[in-house]
């Protein structure tokens, strides 16, 4: 799985659960946290994608993301070791 195909189920998964419409384009270089205000959103995010890439990520590892080109990284990583 590309880089591409895991920044789309990221986006996906950001405008589905995030109540607000997320009006911009939702860019590599921003936190999560722009988007999605709320922790359990957050987590009901990254919790999402990775059961939709069949991946488990560790927590600390999920932390040293900065933002969200980062975390896709971290994502790909475990899914390349599958």
């Amino acid at each position: 799985m590309d880089h591409d195909q895991i920044y789309s189920i990221l986006q996906k998964n950001i405008m589905e659960i995030h109540k607000e419409p997320v009006n911009k384009k939702i860019s590599e270089s921003a936190d999560l946290k722009e988007y999605c205000n709320d922790p359990l959103e957050i987590a009901e995010v990254i919790s999402r994608s990775m059961k939709q890439l069949k991946i488990k990520v560790p927590r600390v590892e999920l932390t040293k993301a900065k933002n969200i080109g980062e975390l896709i990284a971290i994502f790909k990583k475990y899914k390349d070791k599958t």
